[in-house]
């Protein structure tokens, strides 16, 4: 099995779905104390997000995105049984962990869960856009900073600090699909300059966080 393959049980797959999914939550978190809402970390829950993520982002999205390609291209994945089985069991544990943050946290954490849940619907026949997963990280960031603070009632500094770290977040999740799936776009330079140009927008935002946290 190649590391550039493709399906759910790729490498690549499953490596990414965990940087996404499980690594923006851990920034979300983090800000949350960075930036003062919170004077410590709940781990438990952060705990939580971050296997959220990760299951959405590898389990839901490509159990689905498998399904749906299974009989178009190979791919390194499951049989058509298991990953319907696998996507049931998802939906049961993701609906859990959204339904527990929701009653320790709030109940934004539903909404965040919802708009998680819609945008890795990554499919031929779904939604089928670059900016979906990036939306998800957007929203992962937030999610994840609500879970912690319980609120996003709180000074104006802090939103936007935390407002630029989740659009650093999009933005370098939108440049990095579109380099992704360059061969889709036969290897075209003006889908290869754009990714690098929503890339490295997202730099602005996260040299903005930085200075709002400064001291004037």
């Amino acid at each position: 099995m190649s590391i550039g393959s493709k399906g759910m049980l790729s490498p690549f797959t499953v490596v990414t779905s965990f940087i996404t999914g499980g690594l923006f939550p851990v920034l979300g978190s983090v800000i949350a104390v960075d930036t003062g809402a919170v004077s410590s970390l709940n781990l438990f829950n952060m705990l939580f997000v971050m296997v959220g993520g990760f299951l959405a982002h590898w389990v839901l999205a490509h159990t689905i995105h498998d399904l749906y390609h299974y009989d178009i291209e190979k791919r390194e994945t499951f049989s058509k049984p298991v990953l319907k089985v696998l996507l049931v069991v998802s939906v049961v544990v993701l609906l859990g962990i959204a339904f527990y943050l929701a009653f320790t946290a709030g109940w934004l954490v539903l909404l965040f869960s919802a708009i998680g849940a819609v945008t890795c619907l990554y499919a031929e026949g779904l939604l089928h856009y670059e900016a979906q997963m990036a939306v998800a990280a957007f929203f992962l960031v937030i999610g994840a900073f609500y879970v912690q603070t319980g609120t996003l009632m709180l000074s104006t500094r802090i939103l936007l600090r935390l407002l630029s770290m989740s659009l650093f977040a999009f933005f370098s999740q939108y440049g990095w699909l579109l380099f992704y799936r360059l061969d889709d776009y036969d290897w075209s330079p003006a889908v290869r300059n754009k990714s690098i140009i929503l890339t490295k927008i997202g730099l602005p935002f996260l040299i903005f966080y930085f200075l709002l946290g400064l001291p004037f």
